[in-house]
């Protein structure tokens, strides 16, 4: 078995995060969005530029890490980033030292 292999059969955090474009494009527009902004299925789509169907393939991977959260009593169902979650804190912080290292 090749070493990459190994790496998409047990993934780290990080290449959970990183092994489909789209989830990056979703986390990339919730690192964007403002704080409480609510989001459908579709706009949530719309917004990161991805199809409606990555959206719901990693859906639950994205509640279950708290990253996204319902907003109760919505119909149709709606969605916000987790003001309170710790891996989009921290991603923040990368993006942030990304940036700073790139301006120099």
């Amino acid at each position: 078995m090749e070493i990459s292999d190994l790496r998409d059969e047990y993934p780290s955090g990080w290449r959970v995060l990183t092994q489909h474009d789209s989830v990056g494009y979703i986390l990339d527009a919730l690192m964007d969005s403002l704080p409480g902004t609510e989001y459908t299925k579709t706009e949530l789509a719309e917004q990161a530029g991805v199809s409606r169907q990555s959206v719901h393939t990693h859906f639950d991977l994205l509640l279950a890490l708290e990253i996204l959260e319902p907003v109760e009593d919505t119909s149709p169902q709606r969605f916000r980033a987790n003001a309170e979650s710790e891996i989009l804190t921290l991603l923040h912080q990368v993006d942030g030292a990304v940036n700073k290292q790139l301006q120099q």
